[in-house]
């Protein structure tokens, strides 16, 4: 690890250097001088067959609510399900409908650190995003988008949450699509913050990037006390930016990683993957075809310490580079499992809980995982 200052932008870039990785793998080299964690599964929820709130359609969110207990958004079912850390089904939030208060298609579930739930898609004759309070279940209103809504939310200090922002802008004559990553308060149409702005070229004849843009395209965490991170999701670089309160950027972490080569049965997946995150969007593509590179970075996520996890694309079995606030490299973590679906696990660390899920599951049914150090 080296730390280098720039001056002319006050940056500290941290860096991972190649040394410290395994030549075509993605994964972090076991001679990397951090120590080693690891996590494993000590339960499950969820049922290949059962009663309706034990069986899962499609998971879109799973996220962990003040009072311990989980929250699963399951899009095929168009609610939300509340169960104990044991399995145990609690209580049901929203249903199909698009009366007020109900969904229609939904995804990218969040909370907040006041208990609200957030997450985008159609619901109350409304596209975009909508809030529910998480320990009464009310609706609390529904944002309009007029466009694409916000896609990958994570829930921020009191009622805020981070999202980002998608927009075309054809005034050039050239139509770019415009990327925004910013901290929104529920009850606002303004944001507080802006931490990014880019655009890209749009490709209508590039049709799985534009959807890997829409569903992934930037993986973002942050903690409850200003500490907020972006990565953009790339199979040629690997950085995780980090910001402050005030949206300044404060650091980055450069990973030099090698590219991984997505196997045949890997880039099968994605392309499952992709047509169905595309029928979400009402979007009938009959072939879409995945970089053939896997995504250095496809995840983040900061726990309860305020370490921030980085979750590496390479490694076929989930493994993790953790840092801790001020980016210095503070473990490395792999997840003790002989599965096969792991390169599509997602994971969500705070409130306590450490849950994953898998996008293509192996049995070919969805459970929600409950993982924990092992001791």
């Amino acid at each position: 690890m080296k730390g280098t200052v720039c001056a002319a932008i006050s940056l500290t870039i941290l860096t991972v250097g190649c040394e410290n990785t395994a030549p075509g793998t993605g994964r972090a080299s076991d001679d990397l001088n951090a120590p080693l964690l690891e996590l494993a599964v000590k339960g499950a929820i969820g049922l290949e067959m059962g009663p309706p709130e034990e069986v899962f359609g499609a998971v879109e969110g799973v996220v962990t609510g003040p009072d311990g207990n989980i929250a699963v958004l399951d899009r095929a079912a168009c609610c939300i399900r509340v169960y104990t850390p044991e399995g145990e089904f609690l209580r049901q939030i929203s249903r199909e409908g698009n009366g007020p208060g109900e969904l229609a298609g939904n995804a990218f579930l969040t909370i907040t650190e006041s208990g609200v739930l957030a997450l985008t898609g159609e619901g109350s004759e409304i596209l975009g995003v909508h809030f529910f309070d998480y320990a009464t279940g009310e609706w609390l209103g529904s944002e309009p988008s007029f466009g694409s809504p916000p896609t990958c939310l994570e829930g921020a200090s009191g009622n805020t949450y981070m999202r980002k922002n998608l927009d075309l802008d054809q005034s050039s004559g050239e139509p770019e699509i415009v990327i925004t990553v910013t901290l929104d308060s529920v009850g606002s149409d303004q944001p507080l913050l802006t931490f990014l702005e880019e655009r890209v070229p749009f490709d209508p004849g590039d049709m799985a990037s534009m959807v890997s843009l829409v569903w992934f395209g930037y993986d973002m965490a942050c903690d409850y006390d200003g500490h907020y991170y972006i990565s953009p999701r790339s199979s040629t670089d690997a950085r995780v930016f980090a910001y402050d309160s005030l949206g300044a950027e404060s650091f980055t972490i450069e990973l030099d990683l090698e590219p991984v080569l997505r196997t045949p049965e890997e880039l099968e997946t994605e392309r499952l993957i992709l047509t169905a995150k595309a029928s979400v969007m009402g979007d009938d593509i009959p072939s879409l075809e995945p970089d053939p590179y896997k995504p250095m970075i496809r995840g983040l996520e900061v726990d309860e310490e305020g370490n921030l996890w980085v979750l590496l694309g390479g490694p076929v079995s989930p493994e993790f580079l953790v840092f801790d606030p001020s980016g210095e490299l503070h473990a490395r973590a792999t997840v003790e499992t002989d599965r096969t679906d792991g390169s599509s696990w997602n994971f969500s660390f705070k409130g306590g809980n450490i849950t994953a899920w898998a996008e293509e599951p192996q049995e070919g049914f969805q459970q929600i995982w409950l993982l924990s150090p092992l001791e």
